[in-house]
């Protein structure tokens, strides 16, 4: 059972206990902004057409992001999404509106795929993928409120600039959280303790670390 089909109070309950694991496990500043508000996400969704998974919605209401490195304040916080931080809203939709028009640029989708194969549509850009990170490059991980045929709505992957074969990490931001902390008990992932350098050390590559609960290629 995904967060999309459980009841919103339960979702938020699994989301918090979730999101306090993952953070109990990282070493660092985290550097959390206050909740978002109902209205904050109700604004939100209005300005990207669509409506976010209701476990997206329970972590903003919980923590509107983490800290973003700034020219006025040079500081890395301890980033979640495997050492990315999570948005705040307001960033989240700066982001959303940067890939405007490069949906319609299908000369661009050529060498686009997923892993898994057809779980992610196989394009450059489409404004269903909502950023929840970025690596400063133009880089994300984020939520697909519009995936492949063989995908789930709300599932986590990674895609931006650099990105032509999306990777699938998790069926849901619930789900992603649970395997992050997975990891960092197993030892597969190691979160840094150096606040000037974010970059966690991953034993190997994403798409090969995380395996997404319910999620067959067969």
């Amino acid at each position: 059972m995904n967060s999309n089909e459980t009841q919103p109070d339960d979702v938020t309950a699994r989301v918090h206990e979730a999101f306090h694991r993952l953070t109990d496990s990282i070493v660092g500043d985290l550097m959390l902004r206050p909740p978002a508000t109902e209205a904050d996400l109700t604004v939100a969704e209005a300005h990207l057409g669509q409506q976010l998974p209701d476990d997206v919605r329970a972590l903003y209401l919980l923590h509107d992001g983490q800290h973003q490195y700034s020219a006025a304040d040079p500081r890395f916080a301890a980033g979640i999404f495997t050492g990315l931080p999570l948005l705040p809203l307001h960033d989240v939709l700066f982001s959303w509106d940067q890939w405007e028009g490069f949906e319609a640029e299908e000369d661009m989708d050529d060498f686009a795929s997923s892993t898994p194969e057809g779980f992610v549509q196989p394009k450059y850009s489409t404004r269903g993928w909502i950023p929840l990170s970025h690596d400063g490059g133009g880089n994300h991980i984020g939520v697909d409120l519009n995936p492949g045929p063989a995908g789930t709505v709300g599932q986590v992957i990674t895609f931006g600039r650099d990105d032509d074969e999306h990777q699938v990490l998790a069926p849901s931001l619930l789900s992603y959280l649970e395997q992050v902390t997975a990891l960092i008990t197993s030892g597969a992932v190691t979160p840094s303790n150096d606040e000037d350098d974010p970059d966690w050390t991953l034993s190997g590559p994403q798409s090969k670390l995380f395996h997404p609960t319910g999620i067959t290629t067969t």
